[in-house]
């Protein structure tokens, strides 16, 4: 048994999938709204019995493995780890982790390296009240402080000291603290760039800890305001969104991120009712970071600093927009103020929030600052960087729309920006349509009868019909891919292996898995001998004038070898199955 199985064994598909939506019965099954994609009526189904799920609408399927794989966006693997710590699933020693590698242990031992740090800061703020007035006095109350795990390291080698021993009863060394980039060797001693400094652990989106950012508060304190973790291979800043490990479910819901600059912004706008609030580590937001939170979200709204860094950082974003299918808006603050100190003043962000300004209107504002007094170099520049951003736009609506802006806000010919936009070329690269020969062999779900589909579901409802003596009629001339899938299954049956549809259902690929999913949530086959066995007379029907043929082929190669007990097996094979169909021409 492999760690997949183990899991699915001791987890309820029905239980994991309620943590994300709402589940309401509807006969054998269960249904929900999808959580993957937005829609008003229920197509996303659940079969308790089989543990397995598929959405109509937007057809994704599979087990909870799958389901985990989706919906927080990484590997099986990562799944099956997310799923066991979440649990707190004790996985046997003798489980076949089978894709477990060295450097995916290194990586486990990194993230509970990090753990353990972050719990042991998270306790010493709880010992230094000053540290945690002054969280207080920033607005950020005990709530904020535990859903963070917001912590302190207190300066000095005695706190070095009592970091090691911390760590050492975990079973981790110094050295394992050193390749965390928390401890560092001096000249002479250890010493942490956290020190004295006020930690904010960074999770992934699955809440695993990979990194922290520490911030200085002492006043006389001359050391850069903040200190981040430093890259690594467990850790690129490029990809990892602060709070989206407890932020994504409301924005999954509510189908909207805001997105800030900082640790405390986010902490602040959490605080103040935005749940769904995540902060880039710095004014860098990377298409990493957008493609990550189109997985969650329709629209993201950005709430950067009112300052020229923050505008800067928006104008970036404004070219990497069509790389995702989110639309993008910009939340205008007072000049100076952050949403931290916003809030902290008792402002409303609400009536902001509803004038949130689209990103590419925003930029055409920001260029047009001092247009007219500019030189016609620098006009020029502004225009032609506009029509580069409009011309990485899909939707040719959208082209003509901003065009038509650009024209009024810089008083220019439309007509004149058009040609503009056709002398650069092509709009974009257009997505890589597959290739027949990358299609060939899938088979396709219209090709296949629903006779076919019928007869698989029931196989699968019962796996023990494909026992049955001419279940190799059934199997060579059932179309592709079930096929390929009974096939498995037959090796299976031929190996001795378990029949259990949990074991089965391990075996095939996920593409497969999505496929078997739809079918038997489309096709409730009982299964019976009966029901069954007139299934396959209908299919052996159809066929008919192929099996004399194929069995035609197959007597005279046995006859050529002079194999007459093949001979002979062959004829009371085909006379066997004639007395089955025959009479059902007459």
């Amino acid at each position: 048994m492999n760690i997949f199985s183990y899991l699915k064994s001791q987890l309820s598909i029905q239980d994991v999938v309620s943590e994300y939506t709402t589940l309401h019965k509807a006969g054998a099954y269960l249904k929900s709204r999808c959580p993957f994609h937005h829609e008003k009526t229920a197509s996303f189904t659940i079969s308790p019995d089989k543990d397995i799920f598929y959405c109509f609408g937007c057809h994704t399927g599979g087990d909870v493995i799958s389901f985990i794989a989706k919906v927080e966006n990484c590997s099986p693997l990562e799944a099956a780890q997310f799923l066991a710590e979440r649990h707190s699933i004790q996985l046997p020693e003798d489980i076949n982790f089978s894709e477990q590698t060295q450097s995916q242990e290194e990586k486990k031992q990194h993230y509970d390296v990090c753990r353990t740090f972050a719990q042991w800061c998270h306790q010493q703020l709880q010992k230094h009240p000053s540290v945690l007035q002054h969280l207080h006095d920033r607005g950020i109350d005990q709530n904020q402080i535990d859903q963070f795990t917001i912590g302190f390291f207190p300066g000095g080698l005695a706190s070095i000291k009592q970091c090691i021993h911390a760590v050492k009863k975990e079973r981790f060394l110094v050295d394992d603290l050193m390749q965390a980039h928390i401890l560092m060797q001096g000249k002479s001693i250890l010493y942490s760039p956290f020190e004295d400094r006020i930690i904010f652990p960074i999770k992934d989106h699955l809440g695993r800890f990979c990194a922290f950012g520490g911030r200085v508060f002492k006043p006389h304190d001359t050391r850069p305001k903040y200190y981040n973790s430093k890259e690594s291979e467990f850790f690129t800043k490029g990809s990892i969104v602060f709070g989206l490990d407890t932020a994504k479910k409301s924005i999954q819901e509510r189908k909207t991120v805001f997105l800030v600059e900082g640790y405390t912004d986010c902490i602040a706008m959490v605080q103040h009712g935005y749940p769904n609030t995540v902060a880039t580590l710095g004014t860098a937001c990377t298409e990493q970071h957008l493609k990550l939170l189109s997985r969650y979200a329709d629209y993201l709204c950005i709430l950067y600093d009112s300052d020229a860094a923050g505008e800067q950082a928006i104008l970036r974003l404004t070219k990497l927009c069509w790389h995702v299918n989110m639309e993008l808006r910009v939340v205008h603050l007072p000049t100076g103020q952050d949403p931290a100190s916003f809030l902290a003043a008792g402002n409303c962000l609400k009536s902001r929030i509803e004038q949130a300004q689209d990103i590419f209107n925003f930029f055409i504002n920001s260029l047009s600052k001092d247009f007219a007094i500019k030189p016609l170099h620098e006009k020029v520049r502004k225009i032609r960087s506009i029509v580069e951003t409009i011309q990485s736009i899909e939707d040719p609506l959208k082209q003509d729309i901003l065009l038509q802006n650009a024209a009024r806000t810089f008083d220019v010919p439309v007509e004149s920006l058009r040609r503009e936009l056709n002398q650069k070329g092509p709009r974009r690269p257009q997505p890589n349509v597959p290739s027949p020969a990358d299609t060939e062999g899938q088979g396709s779900e219209s090709s296949i009868s629903n006779l076919e589909k019928r007869i698989f579901c029931a196989i699968i409802n019962n796996m023990d019909l494909l026992k049955s003596q001419h279940e190799s009629y059934v199997i060579e001339y059932i179309s592709s891919p079930l096929k390929e899938i009974l096939q498995t299954l037959q090796t299976k049956k031929l190996d001795g292996s378990s029949f259990e549809f949990a074991n089965f259902f391990d075996t095939i690929s996920e593409q497969e898995k999505q496929f078997v999913s739809q079918l038997l949530l489309e096709h409730d086959e009982s299964g019976d001998s009966a029901s069954y066995g007139y299934l396959v007379q209908q299919l052996q029907k159809k066929h008919w004038k192929r099996i004399v043929r194929d069995i035609t082929t197959k007597l005279g190669q046995a006859q050529q070898k002079g194999d007459l007990d093949m001979v002979q097996r062959i004829l009371d094979n085909f006379h066997a199955l004639k007395e089955k169909i025959i009479p059902r021409y007459r």
